[in-house]
This record gives structure tokens, C-alpha cells and sequence, in this order.
């Protein structure tokens, strides 16, 4: 084995992950917004209640910050984001506003620590949405900044379809919030229309020109948004938007637990967060979201730690780093060995040990070609089927 293999008792990646050096920042920091992008998707409102177990989990799994709504669109919304704020959580709580004073102040009701105030200043944003010249408007995002600091909040300045503005425009604007001392700027790639390459480019030329914490707020319209955000991380920016499961508008926001996982054992920059829970969580904002996690989504999909092959099984049973890049418990789940048509003898000797059954190999042929008929039937091979099985092959229990 390369001897820059990483091995430690619960993961194995690549061997060559560790002949590359990352220019990582030595603190990211994530920012969820499960609560408010991750809303936005359309057809989920979370109840009340769903929001604050929700709220809970993400703070047990140790995120730093969490986006918990926008106040302004209702009265249940900002009351729902005053229960988050006054929940005692380590987290520090933020929420998103127009850059308006009464969208501010709506927020300073709702007792949070922060705000994410943003303006579209991209010229497609400008004309269809503003109708206002680009100094004007400049303008009326510092007022915010400045309104926001004035009344003691974090004050983070958006630029929504950042990735579609020209970088002149952006570092001005962008060097104005640093003036009116807003404690952070955000890169919205609004529309997931940039690519890993053209971000690294982004945020290494508005690095050069500030000195001010960077996030990046990345949707997946082609299934980029974490692999932007960390080409972003690796050029200066330092906070990162997430959401449970990627949900969100369109198609959905980077999602927490591929970064979280990707960073701890691709890049080997562990986050020191509770990974445990991760699973839990997951379940939970899809109970609430009504979205369905397929079985192929990364990290969390039922398939990712599910097993069929015999070829895969025989391995695993022996070392499941033989097929799998880190354990399931890692994530808070279990490994599931499944009997279908391509299962072995290994998988169903394992199932037999379950039920503290002994058979010779020739019998135990004979369950594995009863298994896969059943299975090429259609027959979904459940405990219930499997006992038919034994009883066809007339072993006793």
C-alpha cells in the first residue's frame, strides 16, 4: 500500500488525496440555510415546531451559524425566527433581509444576532428588478450595512447574481461594504451558472483587492454547487452556505452533509462537528421537507452503505473498507447487506449466522439459487420471503 494512504480505523480514501496540498483557511465557517433557501423550495413551509427540531439538530451537529428565515415575508415568519434566536443554542442565529430599514428592523425584532442583507447587481438584475442607476443602488445596499451595524448586528452584504456581474462592479461595491465595516460579504452564484475553474478566478481577484471574510452561497443547477464552493474555499473565501440534503429552489443549494464529509475525508479538514448526527438530521428535514432522498444521494442515500453483489459482499464481510470509503457509523447509520439476484454465498451465510442457522455448502447452493429466482420473479427478498425460502429448501428454524 502507497504509504500516503490515509487508513485510520474508519476510512480509506484515496491513496493520492494526500500528494496535493490544499491552501485551505485554517477556520470555515458554515452558514445553513435550511430554514430559509432550503424553504424556498417550492411546496415546503416547515411548521413552527419543524423549524425549532430542526433548528436543535443542526446546532447539535455544531454549525456556527444558522440562516433561520426571512422575517419580512409574514408574522409567523419572524416569530418563528424569534423562537430559533431565543432557544439558548450555541449557534449564533441570522436571517436574510432586502437591504431595507423596515426589513431590519424586522429582523432586530426578531432578536437575532445577524443579518444577510443582498441586492441583485448584476445588469439583468438592475433592469428587470430595480430600475435604478448602479450608483444609486450602491448606495442604498451601505445604507443597510450602516443601519444594521448601527444597531449592533452582524452585518453581512450579498450580492445576489454576483457571478453574473462584471468584477469591476463587484469589487466596488464589494470595497464600499468593507469601508462601512460590514463584517462579511457573500458571493451568490444565484443561478448555479459558474464552474469550479471560473470561481477560483472570482474569488482570487476580489482576495486580492479586500481584506474582509468571503462566503460563497452556491446553487446546483449542474451539480456544482460544492464542488464551487470549495474551489472558492481554496482561494481565500472562508464561509460557505449550506442546506440539509441540498434542498432549495430549482435545484437546490450545496448541500451540508456532501461538503461536511468531502472536506473531513477528501481534504482532510475536519470541521469538528458531530458528524453522528448527520443522518438523523437528514431524515428528519426530509420527513418535514416531504422530499424524498433517493437512494443514490450522496452520503445519505439508503444505497450508500447497501450491498447486493456477491463479489462486494465477500469483500466486505472480510473488511468493508474493501468497497466503501469510510464507515456508515461515522454518519450516525448502518451498513445493510441486501439478498437479491446477485448475492453470493457469503451473503447468505451471513444472513443464515443472523438466525443461528448451519447448513453444507450443498444446501446453502440451494438457498442462494432460490434467492435469486425469487428475486428475478420481482419478489422483494424480505425476512417474511426469506423464511418461504428456508421452508422450500425444508430447513427447519
Amino acid at each position: 500500500m502507497h504509504e500516503g494512504a490515509i487508513k485510520i480505523k474508519d476510512r480509506f480514501v484515496s491513496i493520492y488525496n494526500e500528494e496535493v496540498e490544499y491552501n485551505l483557511p485554517d477556520k470555515i465557517n458554515i452558514y445553513d440555510t435550511t430554514l430559509r433557501d432550503g424553504e424556498q423550495t417550492p411546496g415546503v413551509c416547515f411548521s413552527l415546531d419543524e423549524k425549532l427540531e430542526i433548528a436543535r439538530k443542526l446546532d447539535e451537529l455544531g454549525i456556527p451559524q444558522i440562516e433561520a428565515g426571512f422575517p419580512r415575508v409574514s408574522e409567523n415568519e419572524k416569530e418563528a425566527v424569534k423562537r430559533i434566536a431565543n432557544e439558548g443554542l450555541d449557534a449564533s442565529i441570522i436571517c436574510l433581509t432586502r437591504a431595507k430599514q423596515e426589513d431590519i428592523d424586522k429582523a432586530l425584532d426578531a432578536d437575532v444576532d445577524g443579518i444577510i442583507t443582498f441586492m441583485g447587481l448584476s445588469d439583468l438584475h438592475l433592469e428587470v428588478k430595480i430600475d435604478k442607476p448602479r450608483e444609486e443602488v450602491n448606495k442604498i445596499c451601505m445604507d443597510a450595512v450602516d443601519y444594521g451595524k448601527d444597531h449592533g448586528l452582524f452585518v453581512a452584504f450579498s450580492a445576489e447574481d454576483a457571478t453574473r456581474t462584471e468584477l469591476p462592479k463587484l469589487i466596488e461595491v464589494y470595497k464600499q461594504a468593507q469601508e462601512h465595516k460590514a463584517d462579511r460579504i457573500h458571493i451568490a452564484d444565484t443561478t448555479g451558472s459558474i464552474n469550479p475553474y471560473a470561481m477560483q478566478y472570482l474569488v482570487r481577484n476580489i482576495r486580492k483587492e479586500l481584506d474582509i471574510e468571503i462566503a460563497l452561497h452556491c446553487h446546483n443547477d449542474f451539480g456544482m454547487a460544492v464542488t464551487n464552493s470549495i474551489a472558492g474555499l481554496l482561494e481565500g473565501a472562508s464561509a460557505i452556505s449550506t442546506t440539509v440534503n441540498g434542498i432549495g429552489e430549482r435545484a437546490g443549494n450545496a448541500s451540508l452533509e456532501e461538503l461536511i464529509m468531502s472536506l473531513k475525508l477528501l481534504y482532510n479538514k475536519d470541521l469538528g462537528l458531530n458528524t453522528e448526527v448527520i443522518n438523523e438530521l437528514s431524515q428528519m428535514v426530509s420527513q418535514y421537507s416531504k422530499i424524498p432522498i433517493p437512494d443514490s444521494k450522496a452520503v445519505v442515500g439508503n444505497n450508500v452503505f447497501r450491498h447486493e453483489s456477491g463479489i462486494h459482499v465477500d469483500a466486505i464481510l472480510q473488511n468493508p473498507l474493501a468497497y466503501e470509503p469510510y464507515i456508515p457509523e461515522m454518519i450516525g447509520t448502518k451498513r445493510q447487506i441486501v439478498l437479491g439476484k446477485h448475492s453470493g454465498k457469503s451473503a447468505i451465510e451471513e444472513k443464515l449466522d443472523t438466525l443461528n442457522i448451519q447448513v453444507d455448502n450443498k444446501k446453502l447452493l440451494e438457498i442462494v439459487t432460490l434467492v435469486k429466482e425469487e428475486r428475478e420473479k420481482g419478489e422483494e427478498i424480505t425476512n417474511a420471503k426469506f423464511d418461504e425460502i428456508l421452508e422450500k429448501a425444508n430447513i427447519q428454524r
